[in-house]
């Protein structure tokens, strides 16, 4: 689980490393201290006063041996400790000590061996219960240290420190609840403690207790410093829990403080978006594009993360092309922006909006080869290929280095206009290329034109080696799996793995008369052809205009003895390969 910032601190505190026990160089004043003064309620070494005794002989054993702890000998340390451990069994003192020698050393299990069996011969030591909840920690049994530290809060009443410790132990075996239920016992020792509120208030948005969340967030908003940030969160409370007024209210309230917020603009927006409320959202954005305390980049910036939004929730759509045309309309002589809505327009297959936009582009900033590239493509998707062709020799000349992409697309413009040949040969180098590897998109395009001149040069071999490849990259593109099946079909090769891609394909998409005609045909190839009429029947059902499915229905009708369906079926193929 994650543990947010201002908990690891406390975490931090507690962790068990050597650095920490090196640093305890009072250690060997505390451990005179038990053995010479500790009450009669801590079991300590209880020697006679004799010059020569056994018990002055321990004591100067003791002193030694932390001695060696607090430079660091740890295991000469050890050896002492447990030496002495055999004249006095119980004490609790050399239990301690033993037990922070072996930490020292890194032996966590022999550590706590000692350290639980000191907080067992001094339940009431405060210190004792301390280091064994540290030990318990490091070593992840966070409820052992959860029940040590708990035991703790009891020793000191009134002490935050150990139900922070508490509240640590809880985050870290994910219980949130019992978190939240410590962290509200803090509050009640500093209601207006903001590390606290601030755990809280965590604890209570991973628990979607929003309504909880925005209490603590009130009493953050009016005690805590950073109060613009505060806020925001506020209002995205209000919002996650459809509060649309509340949220609105928040944000132009951190607004009308602080006109130049951009999140607190992008946070207004998505409240008119997901209320609906149109009018509002219009209004909210006229005054956004003309507010001076928002720069020209940031406001094209907040449009490119609409556009982004759009393209995974339709809601976003139509708001992003209005905030564009607003943009436009104050800045007409800014090419970027007429570029970005061009990509709005082909996010919605509108190729010649799209186009007509990236013209514009052009016109405003001819240098920017991304513009040409879009521009192309427009071009292409309208098969505007004379208008397509004169834009790519232009780019050429301006960029005689010719980008990736630009052969790309030159490469898909000979392979529509059936200049396969010459498609294949500008592409085999650019999927050879390393540098075209490196960048997906443009590989997986380059592979995919390749493929289909392969298909068109009778390459089944080397398509199919393409496919392959694509599929490697995006194993879940149907549109390659189909292509796959089919040629594996007309090789003759591995057609059980062929029904199965074809099926798999089908199933995504039960309506495509293109899909259904390729698993009719590896049906029909492998002799099941009551199965493949079935399926090509709906195919030429779906689309009436298809030779290829029109051919291979009148073969199968063949093959099952109807002669006439299978004429028919032969001389519609004929007469639609004619037009």
């Amino acid at each position: 689980m994650n543990v947010p910032c201002s908990i690891r601190s406390r975490i931090a505190e507690l962790q068990v490393s050597r650095n920490n026990w090196l640093s305890f160089g009072s250690f060997l004043f505390a451990a005179l201290f038990f053995l010479s003064s500790c009450t009669a309620s801590v079991p300590v070494l209880s020697f006679s006063r004799g010059p020569d005794s056994l018990a002055e002989v321990s004591k100067r054993e003791f002193v030694a041996a932390s001695l060696q702890y607090a430079k660091g000998e740890y295991s000469g340390a050890v050896e002492r400790y447990r030496k002495l451990l055999t004249v006095q069994p119980d004490n609790t003192a050399i239990h301690y000590a033993l037990s922070k020698a072996w930490a020292g050393l890194g032996l966590l299990d022999s550590a706590r061996r000692y350290s639980e069996q000191s907080v067992v011969l001094s339940p009431g030591n405060k210190y004792y219960a301390g280091f064994l909840a540290a030990l318990a920690h490091q070593m992840h049994d966070y409820d052992r240290a959860a029940d040590l530290y708990r035991k703790l809060s009891v020793m000191e009443p009134g002490s935050a420190e150990p139900l922070s410790n508490l509240a640590v132990e809880y985050i870290s075996a994910d219980k949130p609840e019992k978190a939240l239920a410590v962290l509200q016992e803090m509050l009640v020792l500093d209601p207006k403690d903001e590390t606290t509120l601030v755990q809280m208030l965590l604890m209570q948005i991973k628990l979607t207790h929003y309504q909880d969340a925005i209490g603590t967030l009130t009493a953050l908003v009016e005690h805590g410093d950073g109060k613009d940030k505060l806020r925001l969160t506020l209002g995205e409370l209000y919002l996650q829990t459809k509060q649309y007024d509340f949220a609105s209210r928040t944000f132009r309230e951190l607004l009308k403080e602080n006109p130049g917020s951009v999140p607190a603009w992008l946070a207004l927006f998505e409240v008119s978006v997901q209320s609906g409320n149109q009018p509002a959202f219009l209004d909210d954005v006229n005054r956004f594009v003309d507010t001076n305390q928002v720069g020209l980049r940031q406001k094209i910036e907040l449009a490119k993360l609409f556009l982004v939004r759009s393209s995974r929730e339709s809601s976003f759509s139509e708001p992003a092309m209005v905030m564009m045309d607003q943009i436009i309309k104050r800045n007409p002589g800014i090419g970027s922006v007429y570029a970005l809505r061009g990509i709005a327009y082909m996010q919605k297959q509108d190729a010649a909006a799209a186009a007509i936009d990236f013209r514009r582009a052009l016109l405003l900033e001819p240098g920017a080869v991304e513009i040409w590239e879009e521009f192309i493509t427009a071009s292409l998707i309208q098969k505007e290929f004379r208008q397509a062709g004169k834009a790519l020799l232009q780019a050429k000349r301006r960029f005689p280095g010719m980008t990736l992409r630009l052969k790309v697309l030159e490469s898909e413009l000979f392979f529509q206009t059936g200049k396969i040949k010459k498609a294949a040969l500008l592409l085999e180098p650019v999927v050879r290329s390393k540098h075209a590897q490196q960048e997906k998109n443009i590989y997986l395009q380059a592979c995919t034109t390749l493929a289909f001149c392969y298909d068109a040069l009778g390459y089944g071999e080397k398509s199919i080696h393409l496919y392959e490849t694509i599929l490697q990259l995006v194993p879940d593109n149907i549109l390659m799996m189909n292509n796959l099946a089919y040629v594996l079909t007309l090789q003759g090769k591995e057609l059980p793995r062929a029904r199965e891609l074809a099926t798999k394909v089908v199933a995504a998409e039960p309506a495509n008369a293109g899909y259904l005609d390729t698993l009719g045909w590896v049906l029909f190839r492998m002799g099941e052809y009551q199965h493949a009429r079935e399926v090509l029947e709906k195919a030429i059902g779906l689309n009436p205009f298809e030779a290829e499915i029109a051919g291979h229905l009148g073969q199968v009708y063949e093959k099952l003895g109807n002669m006439e369906k299978s004429l028919e079926m032969k001389e519609m193929s004929r007469k639609l390969k004619a037009k």
